[in-house]
């Protein structure tokens, strides 16, 4: 079983395309490029901060079943599909509000009608595309799910093939560190343009 988070390059293009969109955009005030360009930057940190909680739980998960307890690890690997953890950080990454307050800051004020990009030649294109952003959110989440449920069916094969089971976990795991790696890339970029 490959592991993959299809969802999250989705919520990564929309991110990367807003930055370009205001970056390009010309007559808004810098101010108000800053505050939107800061509210994309923590919604990146917040990504890579949920992507984190994963990552060391399934680092725990794969030291439980290569050093610890094997069926301490069997437990922990049939929980994935109801990981607390993961529930509750996500709950706070699909609920950020900074980025559609920055966006609304710019509607209200009529600046999206001052966008002049090609991303975002329709003045409701930029508008648009948080709510393209909302659903990506929803849809990465489903990703993920769909991901910890696959992996969580790995604690039938604990007993008899352990180490397969630990190569799916360290896959799924450098597969969440990759995407890890680029929001954090991303946030980094987005804050040093500020």
């Amino acid at each position: 079983m490959p592991a993959t988070v299809e969802g999250f390059s989705e919520v990564f293009g929309i991110l990367k395309e807003m930055v370009s969109g205001v970056k390009s955009a010309i007559n808004i005030p810098e101010n108000q490029k800053k505050e939107l360009r800061g509210a994309i930057a923590d919604t990146a940190e917040l990504i890579d901060e949920t992507l984190t909680i994963l990552k060391q739980h399934l680092t725990i998960v794969i030291s439980e079943l290569r050093f610890g307890d094997k069926q301490n690890a069997k437990r922990m690997i049939s929980e994935l599909n109801d990981f607390q953890g993961w529930e509750s950080k996500f709950r706070q990454f699909q609920l950020c509000d900074k980025l559609r307050i920055a966006t609304d800051k710019l509607k209200q004020k009529g600046l999206y009608e001052l966008i002049n990009n090609i991303s975002f030649q329709d003045t409701e294109a930029i508008n648009q595309r948080m709510f393209d952003y909302i659903g990506g959110e929803v849809n990465a989440a489903r990703s993920v799910g769909t991901m910890l449920l696959e992996l969580s069916r790995l604690a039938y094969s604990v007993d008899s093939d352990p180490e397969m089971v630990a190569k799916e976990l360290d896959e799924a795991r450098n597969e969440i560190g990759k995407w890890r790696q680029a929001f954090i890339d991303l946030e980094i970029e987005i804050r040093n343009s500020i």
